[in-house]
Formats: C-alpha cells, sequence, structure tokens
C-alpha cells in the first residue's frame, strides 16, 4: 500500500492506493502538528510508503517524522511531478496525491524515486 502526499491550500491531502493502485481512499487532514501525527500513525499502523515531493519534503517535517517512525518514505523530483500532472490536466489536489501514491507502481518510473532516510538518533540537532 502506497500513499501520496501533496499539499493544498489549507490542508494536507494524501492518497491511499493498494498494490496494484487501485484507490483506497483520501484523507484531508488540517496543518496542524496533531493532524500530521495522526497521518504519520496511520501510515505506520497500516504498513504504508509514502511517496512526497522534493519540495513537500524540505519545507515540511512530516515526511522526516513518518521516516523516523519507520515508514518507507519516497522523493520525487519537482520537475518530474510537474510534467506528469501537466501531461494529465491534473488540478486537483486528490488526484494529485494518488499520481504520487502511483508511481512506485510503475517500474520504469519507480527508478526516479530516492529514499528519504531517518535522521541520525545519535546526532544532536544544534538548534
Amino acid at each position: 500500500m502506497t500513499c501520496g502526499l501533496w499539499l493544498a491550500r489549507r490542508r494536507l491531502v494524501a492518497a491511499v492506493v493498494g498494490p496494484r493502485g487501485e484507490p483506497r481512499r483520501v484523507i484531508r487532514a488540517a496543518l496542524t502538528d496533531e493532524a500530521r501525527f495522526g497521518l504519520v500513525e496511520y501510515l505506520a499502523a497500516a504498513g504504508a510508503e509514502l511517496v512526497a515531493t522534493e519540495a513537500l519534503a524540505r519545507i515540511d517535517l512530516m515526511p522526516l517524522q513518518a521516516a523516523h517512525r519507520g515508514v518507507a518514505v519516497w522523493t520525487v523530483g519537482d520537475a518530474l511531478v510537474a510534467a506528469l500532472l501537466g501531461a494529465a490536466a491534473i488540478r486537483d489536489p486528490a488526484r494529485a496525491a494518488a499520481l504520487l501514491a502511483r508511481l512506485p507502481v510503475v517500474p520504469f518510473l519507480r527508478a526516479s524515486l530516492r529514499r528519504l532516510a531517518p535522521p541520525d538518533a545519535r546526532q544532536l540537532p544544534l538548534l
């Protein structure tokens, strides 16, 4: 099971798809710490992998928190996502999240995914 994560205007949109790319559910979470924590816990309990854009992984802590929790987190380049969304004429955040979630199913697109490594627990943050 994989989950695509897309940042919409005032919420995070997570689309969960099955092993063959069939849609399971769409989750809309508020941009609060509690909602992010709940979504990470749901993904960890479901055994799902998370797919997010590199831009989202840079600006939001949720992908790093998910990787630290043990969820497999994949990032994909922003240019590739923009090209795929433009070619498919996708404007809806739920459909964009579903497209991200289906990327690991496509063999030649899986090669463009990068695994996000969890932070080293032995290293202390400076700030």
